[in-house]
């Protein structure tokens, strides 16, 4: 009996896209019966924008490309996690034995206000608890999508009922029973239609009154407001007002536009305003324009660092989303989670997420290529089959094997982790030592470092390929795909991608020292260009700090703008140069900005508002720009989604595609969409879907 050969599958990208779909593919013993799957990644460890390192030299710290949390829709990325701790055959003093152990859930989120007052406007934290909701995350249940309207409605109502200070004509005009009649229309419907004219009448109403009565005290005509605390009238409008008022403001602005433009054509069709910018579109709905940049518009900007050319500096000038998209995340992340709204890594991403997966996958028998570049990709005469994959090979390794890994002591007991250094381990590559003393960086492609190419030929070295690379990476090694196929070339013209910028404090105080008294949160929305806060205190358990260890950490980010002319060309070092411009920017934030999040770590100086941020508190930095063509986040741009391709439908017979930048269920750059899009790659390959729910 002559035995089948199997189906040979070259995964190009050892990021989440690629990661998922070597998983996927390989999931089931029939699975791995059917397909050979080879992984191919530059540099020494997987993770792409995913990956961390850690520093051996100071406290086997943690090194991130940014702040990574998953959220608690995540539902495909925690069953690909779930999954790969069940399976990995871990020893027993391993400190993760499981996804929980891995995890920890975060129920608060704080959202800055730039709140207007008569000296100016001023900060405000706005700190939300969330509620748990039922489930885990990846236990396979569906996410309650269709939830936009009851949701927010129920929510409206609590605030009205939770809020004493609400002002009394807001609180009559809320609370006569018109939200209460939509929801019991909502919910006497069994089955059929909601009757959009119905709710948006009484929505539209609502609106016209609400903000007919919140005109005056925008105008600061508080005096026709006996009922308002003194202290409002003395702040023109006290910060906790504020925040209610943009928060009804938002919402109803949201569920009338929801009702215009997305209810009579079917509850998920959010792609109808996808060509359409969400604040702009909120605005057309009626949203106030003095609340039209508080810090619930701002969330989605920020969270997926959606600035034209990465420049913050206007606020929301070069600020782009597309609404459809915005309105669907801040669906999931506000009223879909499970569990927890957020769920932060008790070590580096990589630790946590990309250690299990090289495990599981090197049990299954994935061919695992590390320091390997693509180069070039050929078609054949047809032009509808990727026939040749040029690859170049960085290194040279010692024994021909390489072990990526350093073990890192876990808390106290005697428990450990498989981590990734921040660097390759040089003495398993031959000439190593000379190539650190070069400072060549393996993982960029401004460095070149080659020993020698190969090129894989169709039916003798691979059947299919997945392409898990980003746009921007793929421009050069994919020219001849993109010549062939106009929708190709769309795909990497036109998806626009963003440098990011990303700071890691340890501090000597803890948090609560520094003066954030809130608990552990996380943060955005506030001053540009870090606009984003993570405390990440616990992750000191997770490092060797054994002098005088730090007690808090922070991590900031935000977008940045590309290197401008006066930089030289792209080249090996630039990156590291950028980096010492990030410093530069942190310490001027610090100085403008620190006071309020942190205010027991500035010196105030006479006739300065903020005062000099105190370095000396600093116990080691990191920083970071994230400029190469695999770092770099793509954005979700009004009218660009359609530019996007399926992981199915490259326009090449034996192509694939995997990451956050193709069309999947929602289009924007997340954890959970690159793991989708891999798991969508890998079902198009097999040919039918393949559970990987744990």
């Amino acid at each position: 009996m002559v035995q089948k050969s199997k189906t040979r599958v070259l995964v190009l990208g050892g990021g989440l896209g690629g990661v998922s779909a070597a998983l996927t593919l390989t999931s089931t013993p029939a699975l791995r019966e059917r397909f050979d799957v080879t992984l191919v990644n530059h540099g020494w460890r997987l993770g792409g924008k995913g990956a961390s390192g850690r520093n051996a030299l100071h406290g086997q710290r943690i090194e991130e490309h940014g702040l990574h949390i998953f959220l608690g829709f995540y539902e495909t990325a925690f069953q690909m996690v779930r999954g790969a701790y069940t399976e990995w055959q871990k020893p027993s003093d391993y400190a993760f034995q499981t996804w929980e152990q891995a995890f920890q859930p975060l129920y608060q989120v704080t959202l800055m206000q730039e709140v207007p007052h008569r000296k100016g406007p001023r900060w405000h934290p706005w700190t939300l608890d969330l509620p748990p909701h039922p489930g885990t995350p990846g236990d396979g249940q569906p996410l309650l999508r269709n939830i936009l309207l009851p949701e927010l409605l129920k929510l409206l109502e609590e605030l009205i009922g939770s809020r004493a200070d609400l002002p009394d004509a807001i609180r009559g005009l809320l609370n006569n029973g018109k939200l209460a009649a939509i929801r019991q229309h909502l919910e006497g419907l069994n089955g059929a239609e909601p009757d959009a004219d119905f709710i948006r009448k009484y929505l539209m109403d609502i609106q016209n009154k609400f903000q007919e009565i919140v005109a005056p005290i925008l105008d600061k005509k508080l005096s026709s407001f006996p009922d308002l605390p003194g202290e409002i009238i003395e702040n023109i409008i006290e910060d906790i007002i504020w925040d209610l008022l943009s928060a009804i403001d938002f919402g109803l602005a949201l569920l009338i536009g929801y009702v215009y433009d997305v209810l009579p054509y079917g509850v998920t069709n959010f792609d109808r305003i996808n060509d359409k910018d969400f604040r702009d579109w909120l605005m057309d709905h009626g949203l106030l324009k003095p609340f039209a940049w508080s810090g619930l518009v701002r969330l989605v900007y920020d969270l997926c660092f959606s600035y034209q050319n990465g420049d913050t500096s206007g606020g929301p000038k070069n600020a782009r989303f597309a609404a459809g998209t915005a309105v669907e995340i801040l669906t999931l992340m506000g009223f879909a989670y499970k569990g927890a709204p957020l769920w932060k890594m008790n070590a580096g991403m990589g630790d946590t997420v990309f250690s299990p997966a090289w495990f599981v996958l090197k049990q299954r028998g994935v061919n695992i290529r590390l320091f390997t570049r693509l180069e070039h990709l050929e078609l054949s005469e047809d032009e509808k089959w990727v026939e040749r994959i040029t690859l170049t090979r960085q290194v040279k390794l010692r024994d021909g094997h390489y072990d990526p890994f350093v073990k890192v002591p876990y808390g106290d007991a005697g428990q450990w982790l498989y981590c990734w250094p921040s660097e390759p381990h040089w003495d398993q590559i031959e000439d190593g030592e000379n190539l650190k003393k070069s400072g060549i960086n393996l993982e960029s492609v401004f460095c070149h470092a080659s020993v020698g190419e190969e090129t894989l030929e169709v039916g003798k070295d691979f059947d299919l390929c997945v392409l898990a690379m980003p746009p921007a990476a793929l421009a050069k090694p994919a020219e001849a795909l993109a010549k062939a196929d106009p929708r190709f070339c769309k795909m990497i013209e036109t998806l626009p991608s963003v440098p990011t910028q990303a700071t890691q404090l340890w501090m000597r105080p803890t948090t609560p020292q520094m003066g954030w008294l809130h608990g552990p949160t996380a943060m955005t929305g506030y001053a540009e260009p870090l606009d984003s806060w993570g405390e990440m205190s616990h992750l000191l358990e997770a490092e060797n700090w054994k002098i005088a260890p730090p007690k808090s950490i922070q991590y900031l980010c935000g977008a940045v703008p590309w290197p401008t002319e006066e930089h030289p060309p792209y080249s090996c070092g630039l990156p590291t140069k950028l980096a010492t411009e990030v410093e530069a920017t942190t310490r001027a934030w610090l100085n403008a900005n620190a006071s309020v999040i942190w205010p027991l770590t500035v010196a105030r100086i006479p006739g300065h508002t903020n005062g000099k941020f105190l370095m000396e508190l600093v116990r080691s930095t990191y920083y970071r720009y994230n400029l190469d063509p695999s770092e770099l986040y793509v954005q979700c741009f009004p009218g660009t989604l359609e530019a996007r391709l399926q992981p199915r439908d490259s326009g090449f017979i034996n192509a694939f595609l995997a990451g956050d930048w193709t069309r999947t269920w929602f289009s924007a750059g997340s954890a959970d969409i690159a793991v989708l899009s891999g798991k969508e790659a890998a079902e198009a390959i097999a040919r039918h879907p393949i559970d990987t729910a744990p």
